[in-house]
């Protein structure tokens, strides 16, 4: 079958839509319901991610296996399907469908998906299952209407894209690379460069004082919305008269327990967070509730080194055209010391050497230590790339818009790849409905606006075959 026409494509495209989004929901919610948080990585496992992540793999390769695609499974670490190979190269679409943990403050059930006004709410909505199954239905398009394409077409999706994208890398380890990789993990119109990121691990000794147990956070990547704190030998009363009104005080038999609220989000994206262990930290010292000099100065480091999301506290605030570096820090006590999970993303045209070093000295300032360091060096295609600019063009077309091509904090699967960009499903141009630190990715209540799934397949679907003709091209002049 040859299309004619854009009009007669945009026909099909909208007869597809109206027999399958109904299908799509139901199969967007399927995913949601298994909860695929990821577990400690054990390599030599059949389930490397643990078993949610496991339990949602199979229900991809179900799913894809209903569509008749050829289906790869790349030992626990993600499948692929595949529509058709060829010999000139193949496109392909790159989603993941391990999420963040639930974490506390939700109004319903985090697995238990539904809709409502029009979004599709549950963990894993926005991140990045809807998208999964849209990049899905992309393949299920290509192969119901029998389009001809001059190059292969393939979906991966992995189950570590949240906590070190050891799934794109294993991919990588046995597949080529695609041509040109679609990653459906961003806003539209298209991202032109991530930022570099770093995880620090930091800790000091606090068994010194009066500090029982601190906790504030799991994750580097998400913004702690709440924390708590066990002090021994404070009188409660004085904590509460102290303590601002966005504290509670709840009096244990051995000692109290303070509980800080914050504001969720991902660490790339600080704007309208708040850390709630960097606020807790604060407070206890701010009212002189710890004592110990190794504990005072070990909560002074969170404190000040934190403080600020874009590393001022740390010596390494910087700006370039990817924007600002930021920082993350989610922190607990174990074991008598204070251990800190660091999350930095740094500029494309920032020294990760140097950071590091900053990083060294800061600690020791306060008497913690530097304990380990994983670096995802920056992502960068160049915004007139010809696929790059066609397909930037191409979103502000079939969304009315005029927007240029943009960098970010957040690290997607595109890194990886010798040849690709994060595009869409989401708009930036679309402000959220929901109150500050609620709706989005790895926040409460996490929610996916459905017509922005029906916008982005129908420029997936058109992405493909702008695509597959470009790179038809290239070849020619070569």
């Amino acid at each position: 079958m040859e299309m004619k026409s854009s009009q007669e494509l945009d026909w099909h495209i909208s007869q597809f839509l109206e027999a399958n989004q109904e299908a799509m929901i139901k199969d967007a919610k399927g995913l949601i319901r298994i909860n695929s948080e990821g577990l400690a990585y054990n390599p030599g496992s059949s389930q490397p991610f643990g078993e949610g992540c496991s339990s949602v793999l199979d229900e991809a390769i179900r799913l894809m296996q209903r569509e008749k695609l050829e289906v790869t499974d790349f030992d626990g670490y993600g499948v692929k399907g595949e529509l058709a190979a060829s010999e000139r190269g193949s496109i392909g679409f790159f989603a993941h469908l391990d999420v963040v943990p639930e974490g506390g403050d939700w109004s319903f059930p985090a697995y238990e998906p539904f809709v409502r006004d029009g979004y599709l709410f549950g963990r894993g909505a926005m991140d990045n299952k809807a998208a999964a199954v849209a990049a899905l239905y992309v393949l299920k398009f290509f192969a119901d209407s029998k389009l001809p394409l001059q190059h292969g077409l393939y979906l991966f999706l992995g189950c570590n894209e949240e906590n070190g994208m050891r799934d794109i890398r294993h991919f990588l380890s046995r597949h080529e690379p695609p041509l040109f990789g679609i990653v459906p993990d961003a806003y539209f119109p298209l991202c032109f460069a991530e930022k570099g990121m770093l995880r620090a691990d930091f800790e000091g000794e606090v068994a010194d004082g009066n500090l029982l147990a601190f906790s504030g956070g799991t994750e580097y990547n998400v913004v702690p919305a709440a924390a708590s704190a066990i002090l021994q030998d404070v009188d409660p009363d004085h904590a509460r008269q102290v303590l601002p009104g966005s504290f509670t005080v709840e009096a244990l038999p051995e000692g109290i327990r303070i509980t800080a609220s914050g504001k969720a989000g991902h660490a790339a994206f600080p704007d309208g967070t708040d850390n709630a262990a960097v606020k807790l930290a604060a407070a206890l010292a701010a009212h002189g509730l710890v004592r110990g000099s190794r504990t005072q100065r070990a909560l002074a480091f969170v404190q000040e080194c934190f403080a600020s999301p874009y590393g001022h506290g740390l010596g390494i605030a910087f700006r370039d055209l990817s924007g600002e570096a930021t920082v993350n820090a989610a922190v607990h006590m174990e074991n008598g010391r204070l251990r800190l999970l660091c999350d930095i993303r740094y500029g494309v045209t920032q020294e990760k050497s140097g950071i590091q070093q900053l990083l060294e000295e800061a600690a020791a300032r306060y008497g913690m230590r530097l304990t380990r360091t994983e670096d995802s060096p920056p992502h960068y295609i160049a915004p007139d790339d010809p696929i790059a600019a066609a397909l930037c063009d191409l979103a502000n077309r079939e969304l009315g818009t005029n927007q240029p091509t943009y960098a970010m904090g957040g690290i997607t699967h595109a890194r990886w790849l010798p040849r690709a960009a994060a595009f869409g499903p989401l708009r930036r141009d679309k402000p959220s409905p929901f109150p500050a630190g609620r709706g989005g990715g790895h926040q409460p209540d996490e929610a996916m606006y459905l017509e922005t799934i029906w916008e982005a397949f129908q420029i997936y679907v058109k992405a493909v075959l702008v695509i597959d003709k470009l790179l038809s091209g290239e070849k020619e002049q070569n």
